[in-house]
């Protein structure tokens, strides 16, 4: 409105993708993140990996040497130097706490981080309601879905039967069974053809995404003293690529302490 948009201009432009990809359909969207997330669109596209999201950490844990990784281990607690896990205590120089931001925070004695959360409603459809590899945004405002994707139109991998993978997306994670609100709102995007869409399951993610609410500080530190080192989408801006951007400053800053 400051900059003298055009109020129809703001509801079907600018709150669709604030709605649909920020979740922030109940709560503002920092001015700054909009300008992020347009300019990203305006300069690149956006991709998955072909073999799932999955494929980012095993790719990064390949070239480690075997037995580096340990898995399924809670951390108890971090401090200086040594990190508590149920499985005993594990000594470092440098010790780099990667996770989302209410557990980074819990762990670190950090500020806490607001969440925004969200519900993801999975269909195979027999054929994809459209060809392109576009996330369909909502622009009337109706819930509960904000936003749509054909999956395998991006990446045909994701599904093994030839049918199409359609995942529906809407802010707010304490819905007990969005499954027949979609169907219906979808129904009236795509007609009789998504009676026939077979649900697959619904997540539903408490901590999708850090709160991108004014006031908005990207490129918070990771780097904490005591050789302790915390990254993650919260410390830059609320997204995967956030979280990548994150890691490589963090990952700098790491080196840059054993230099």
């Amino acid at each position: 409105r400051a900059a003298a948009l055009a109020p129809r201009l703001v509801a079907r432009v600018v709150r669709p993708p604030a709605g649909g990809v920020g979740l922030a359909l109940d709560r503002g969207w920092t001015r700054r993140m909009a300008a992020v997330a347009l300019r990203c669109r305006a300069a690149g596209e956006a991709a998955v990996p072909d073999a799932g999201m999955g494929a980012i950490p095993t790719q990064m844990a390949s070239a480690l040497p075997p037995g580096t990784v340990e898995l399924r281990t809670p951390v108890r607690t971090v401090r200086p130097g040594a990190v508590e896990t149920d499985g005993g205590v594990a000594r470092a120089a440098r010790v780099v706490v990667a996770a989302e931001g209410p557990a980074a925070a819990h762990l670190l004695d950090l500020p806490p981080v607001r969440s925004r959360s969200a519900s993801a409603v999975w269909f195979a459809a027999p054929a994809a309601p459209v060809r392109d590899t576009r996330i369909i945004l909502d622009g009337t405002g109706r819930l509960p879905a904000a936003n749509v994707a054909v999956m395998t139109n991006v990446a045909p991998g994701y599904s093994a039967d030839g049918r199409a993978l359609v995942v529906a997306a809407s802010p707010g994670a304490d819905v007990p069974d969005a499954e027949p609100a979609v169907r219906d709102q979808l129904r009236t995007w795509w007609g009789p053809q998504v009676d026939g869409w077979r649900h697959l399951r619904t997540d539903h993610i408490a901590h999708a995404q850090p709160d991108a609410a004014p006031p908005f500080h990207p490129k918070r530190r990771v780097a904490l003293g005591d050789g302790l080192f915390v990254c993650g989408d919260h410390r830059d801006t609320p997204s995967i690529q956030g979280a990548l951007f994150s890691g490589r400053r963090c990952g700098e800053a790491v080196a840059a302490s054993l230099a």
